[in-house]
């Protein structure tokens, strides 16, 4: 078979996988030993796509699956998919970039997506959402006792939302989420979108990434996230901000007073008492404008 087949981990980019390719992995994640499945910009038959997600579905070892790039190319397979994670306890990662599900696809997806108890990291980015999108991912947002909420959350490129959505997200995440990686790059949301963000870091607990990059602020914008990092403290440690009308004095300024936060919160975690191992996994990201997903160790 193309492509990488390292234990626990099917890892194909952009091959077009015959059915007999598709049932081989079928029977890995039946088998349960596959953790990490990827299929990045592959294409595959439509009789083929059922068989996949009814393996999906079954599969008790998979935490991360990366369908980025077309591979859910219409409603059909968002349903198909749907049904497949409503059955799934495993995943805690689903990476959907590039995928033209719009508002309808995603509407599809999201009882399944808001009943699964360990999914944590999301991405949705260049999906061709739109505003009746955001209403559907606040609600993944906060922990309820059956869930864990969405810890990273990527909806870069959906430039089809408004400030209204912007709104709408920021509210939300102010209200109850437990938000750690935020990715909205390459959207229109400009300075007052960028003022509602700031309140979120603001009130954030957990907020540790904010990717802001080509998102339409001018210097104003960037002032108002200098004045937060250099007078208030913040769980914030990395703040993209470029590709956008803020000076790279200010981005400077704003990267250097992260820094000693960083430098401060690494210090006191340093001195306070040891809490003992943790039992938590934190999954990879997808950032597929540039990179294929993080693989997970077997």
């Amino acid at each position: 078979m193309p492509g990488n087949m390292l234990l626990g981990s099917i890892q194909i980019s952009g091959e077009h996988l015959s059915t007999v390719e598709v049932r081989d992995i079928c029977d890995s994640l039946k088998n349960n030993s596959t953790r990490l499945l990827s299929l990045r910009g592959c294409k595959i038959d439509d009789e083929d796509f059922g068989p996949l997600a009814t393996a999906i579905g079954e599969s008790k070892s998979i935490v991360q699956l990366n369908l980025n790039l077309g591979v859910v190319s219409d409603s059909s397979r968002a349903r198909l998919l749907g049904e497949a994670l409503t059955r799934n306890r495993s995943l805690n990662s689903l990476f959907l970039h590039g995928s033209p599900l719009g508002d309808e696809g995603l509407t599809v997806l999201i009882p399944s997506l808001s009943t699964h108890p360990f999914l944590t990291s999301l991405d949705l980015g260049d999906c061709r959402l739109g505003d009746g999108s955001i209403k559907l991912i606040s609600a993944l947002l906060p922990p309820d006792g059956a869930r864990q909420g969405i810890h990273d959350l990527t909806l870069s490129a959906n430039p089809a939302i408004t400030a209204r959505g912007w709104a709408q997200l920021s509210v939300a995440l102010a209200s109850s989420s437990t938000i750690r990686t935020l990715c909205v790059d390459y959207n229109s949301i400009g300075d007052y979108g960028a003022g509602m963000l700031a309140v979120v870091v603001a009130g954030s607990r957990t907020l540790e990434v904010l990717d802001m990059e080509g998102t339409g602020l001018t210097e104003f914008g960037g002032q108002v996230f200098l004045d937060l990092v250099q007078n208030y403290p913040v769980t914030l440690k990395q703040l993209v901000l470029c590709e956008n009308g803020v000076s790279e004095e200010t981005q400077q300024q704003v990267n250097s007073c992260l820094s000693v936060n960083t430098e401060d919160t690494a210090q006191e975690e340093a001195a306070s008492p040891d809490p003992g191992p943790s039992t938590s996994v934190t999954p990879g990201r997808s950032h597929d404008r540039d990179t294929a997903a993080a693989a997970v160790e077997a």
